[in-house]
């Protein structure tokens, strides 16, 4: 058996387990690899809200993912980072659902369109807000609780941390479920 039909056979193995595991769609299975499937299915107008939503929502997973490691180069990993990037991932998965949601039962048109357009100016809005308070946080949070801290050049996580950046995720997901929901509820 060469490579390429070794390589073949487990790229099929991973999508009958993906088509067992519920991530089939209309009987078929995502398109992860075939980008030009998916692309004919786009241009015959075979792919429904769901199954942007499914993509969507994998594709949230799989940047959590890739990018958690990345913010980790050159520092300190701690417990609190590992429970930070598990909530981060969770209330993400939640968001993403969640706003999938509240579209589908407005008007169900348009969602990956709304929630990456929108979602920009929110997460600008939401950004704005966290600085300032993430910045007093951290001072007020080194200087009362951990103030030996303060000469050290690694800086690690803390609980407080955690919690303040997993109630900004949970917001962003809360603010752009409503301008979501003011979208598709085009009367309400």
């Amino acid at each position: 058996m060469t490579n390429e039909n070794s390589y073949t056979e487990l790229w099929l193995d991973i999508q009958v387990w993906l088509y067992k595991s519920k991530l089939g769609i209309r009987g078929k299975i995502m398109y992860l690899w075939k980008v030009d499937l998916l692309v004919e299915d786009f241009k015959s107008g075979k792919v429904s809200q769901k199954e942007e939503f499914k993509y969507m929502l994998l594709f949230t997973i799989a940047m959590a993912f890739a990018s958690d490691p990345v913010m980790y180069i050159g520092s300190s990993y701690n417990y609190y980072d590992t429970i930070g990037s598990a909530l981060m991932l969770g209330i993400s998965i939640f968001g993403v659902y969640y706003c999938y949601k509240i579209n589908s039962s407005g008007d169900n048109r348009d969602f990956i369109a709304r929630i990456m357009c929108i979602g920009l100016p929110v997460m600008i809005r939401v950004l704005a807000v966290m600085f300032p308070i993430l910045i007093v946080g951290m001072t007020l949070e080194t200087a009362f609780l951990y103030p030996e801290s303060l000469g050290e050049e690694i800086v690690e996580s803390t609980p407080i941390q955690v919690v303040i950046i997993s109630v900004f995720v949970a917001a962003y997901y809360w603010y752009l479920s409503i301008k979501i929901k003011a979208v598709s509820f085009k009367n309400g």
